[in-house]
């Protein structure tokens, strides 16, 4: 245990620590949600436990529970446009050793029409496609605290341009005695591109992230308030050139807005609220600030950023709805169904 701890605080801590902005860096399907209770919770908790959700682990790999035995997992994401996102996961737990997940994430951009030059359409069309396997493990390392790493081999594949890669989180979890507060450290997506997709092309960094969040269950209430703070080693997630109104170039044709600290800091923050009647039955809803101030129309700023859902069992199986507001004109249905197989073999 003390040599996973060691291993864990050491990716944690010498992973490379500069964000990247958005286009700055390949293979930001990563970032992508991929469970229907995370989306309606603002797209990311990684401070969140709950011994009965396998899709956790996706974002915070010590969150991988023990309870989680002969669990599976399926999520459907409708995204924007044409695309579209699964995520298939399944999990065992050996005692004195640990527990395991194996899943596999799949993104499908659907099928473009080729076009040369000049504009002119040939008639052809083409697909393109990203693709990462999620190998977890997670264990507890001492007293109320579990360590866990996720290694994700990646495959990509556009038209004929395709690229090999190799990612990984590592990530620390706590749970008190009473089960109400949670919190969670996870280092996201460091790793590297080992082919590119131009042949000896220049390699790209992943997007690595920093995050921290935690959860709140009140004690005599039925509601759990829960924060994540990501791309914690950037503090500026604006590009001040078009963001910053007072230092902007007055030959810009793009009004900026000015952002001051507290803007700033809220950049970092997603925020979600449930409310958890029963075990059975829960209702989410969220707030994604930088998503909000990124993609929206000052015009009509609408829901973006908002989203919403809820988590019922159904018999043995725990289904889960979410929509999300990425934009004035798009929204985006997340669909997650989890069962304990075991139940299936009584």
């Amino acid at each position: 245990m003390k040599n996973l701890l060691r291993t864990i605080i050491l990716l944690l801590f010498v992973s490379p620590v500069k964000g990247q902005f958005g286009g700055s860096s390949t293979y930001d399907f990563l970032n992508l949600t991929s469970s229907a209770r995370i989306n309606a919770l603002g797209g990311n908790q990684v401070g969140l436990i709950d011994s009965s959700e396998l899709s956790l682990a996706y974002y915070n790999p010590a969150l991988l529970m023990p309870a989680t035995h002969n669990f599976m997992s399926l999520n459907y994401i409708d995204y924007i446009a044409d695309i579209r996102i699964g995520f298939a996961s399944y999990a065992r737990h050996y005692d004195e050793i640990g527990t395991f997940s194996a899943g596999i994430q799949y993104v499908n951009y659907a099928k473009f029409q080729e076009a040369l030059e000049n504009g002119e359409l040939t008639g052809n069309t083409f697909t393109a496609s990203d693709y990462a396997l999620n190998l977890i493990y997670s264990r507890n390392i001492w007293d109320h605290f579990t360590g866990g790493i996720n290694i994700k081999p990646i495959y990509s594949s556009y038209e004929t341009y395709t690229s090999f890669g190799l990612a990984a989180d590592a990530g620390i979890s706590y749970v008190d005695s009473s089960g109400n507060f949670s919190a969670g450290l996870v280092a996201k997506n460091f790793g590297t591109q080992f082919t590119t997709y131009l042949r000896n092309g220049e390699k790209e960094p992943l997007p690595f992230d920093l995050q921290f969040g935690f959860s709140q269950k009140l004690a005599h209430a039925p509601f759990r308030f829960s924060v994540t703070l990501h791309n914690l080693t950037n503090w500026q997630l604006t590009d001040k050139s078009t963001w910053d109104f007072d230092n902007r170039d007055p030959n810009d044709p793009i009004y900026g807005r000015s952002d001051d600290a507290i803007k700033q800091f809220m950049r970092h923050v997603i925020l979600g609220i449930e409310f958890v009647p029963t075990k059975n039955f829960i209702v989410g809803l969220g707030y994604n600030f930088q998503r909000r101030w990124e993609l929206s129309v000052d015009s009509n700023m609408a829901a973006v950023g908002l989203s919403g859902g809820f988590t019922v069992r159904l018999s043995k199986f725990r289904v889960s709805y979410a929509i999300t507001s990425y934009h004035l004109s798009s929204t985006s249905n997340i669909f997650s169904i989890t069962t304990n197989l075991s139940e299936f073999i009584r």
